[in-house]
């Protein structure tokens, strides 16, 4: 399922987004986030893990790709498949998909508590290496 950016924006806050629509942001993040890939920083510099292989992206550029798309997108991606709660072992596309995106602003809120498996922020060090 391919969906645009104002289908993203037009979609209501308080129902269920879908297994296809977190799938569609998965994908969409992918491809987006991939021109970004770069192995140096500047020295400190903040930065994104953006998948299971370890390839990052400035966090200069990661807000560039985010800004265009609703900030419950940006939560998704970040949760999906990639965090554990209490209360949710793993937030597969179908845990995500059934939820609305108040609730994944919800969950995504108490993240800071959650282990990371894939996705996250961190800093380049003195040498702009990770």
């Amino acid at each position: 399922m391919l969906i645009t950016v104002d289908e993203l924006k037009a979609m209501p806050l308080d129902e269920p987004i879908g297994e296809a629509v977190v799938d569609a942001i998965e994908t969409m993040a992918g491809d987006g986030l991939r021109k970004f890939i770069r192995e140096r920083f500047k020295p400190y510099e903040g930065v994104y893990r953006i998948n299971g292989i370890g390839e990052y992206v400035s966090e200069k550029d990661w807000k560039k790709f985010w800004s265009a798309l609703p900030g419950w997108c940006e939560q998704v991606f970040m949760l999906h498949d990639n965090a554990h709660s209490d209360d949710y072992e793993e937030f597969t596309g179908h845990v995500l998909g059934s939820m609305t995106p108040d609730e994944i602003g919800e969950q995504y809120e108490l993240s800071v508590d959650f282990e990371l498996d894939c996705v996250w922020w961190t800093n380049a060090d003195e040498d702009g290496c990770l």
